[in-house]
């Protein structure tokens, strides 16, 4: 089971002027909050997680890692804007047979759920998708192979 995760919603601009340093804003807490009663009624068990180096994706992540307190979290930079063929090489570098939560960015995320399975699914800000397939190894992911079994969109 693979599950993809874009970060909650954050500032236009960072203190620094940095893309990469955007911050959450109130609003990207309050769609946290949200997930995290998604996630009470419809439990995720990743093993790994990969998450984007950025700030907006580690503070996401940081509000949700209580879920999942044995998962093994990688800080990515290169996750950071990534395409979805750079997402896919993380995920299928893995060859786990593992549950695989992916915490980053669109486009590539959205252009990554779209690859592996449909209907297609746009991710908004702190969107989730999870995504089955028939392998016994994440090495094995490819185009159209997936199945969606779950999705949550804030409203």
């Amino acid at each position: 089971m693979l599950h993809l995760l874009r970060h909650a919603k954050t500032n236009q601009n960072s203190p620094t002027g940095i893309d990469y340093d955007r911050e959450l804003l109130p609003r990207g807490y309050e769609q946290i909050a949200e997930l995290k009663q998604f996630f009470a009624q419809h439990p995720i068990q990743p093993k790994h997680i990969l998450c984007s180096s950025a700030m907006r994706t580690r503070q996401t992540l940081d509000e949700l890692q209580d879920f999942w307190p044995s998962a093994q979290i990688q800080f990515i930079d290169e996750l950071y804007l990534a395409s979805k063929q750079e997402i896919l090489e993380q995920i299928c570098a893995l060859q786990t047979p593992d549950e695989i939560l992916v915490v980053g960015h669109n486009e590539g995320l959205s252009e990554l759920a779209m690859h592996l399975a449909r209907p297609a699914h746009l991710l908004k800000t702190c969107g989730l998708v999870s995504i089955s397939f028939p392998f016994e190894t994440s090495a094995y992911i490819s185009a159209g192979t997936g199945n969606i079994t779950a999705m949550f969109r804030v409203v």
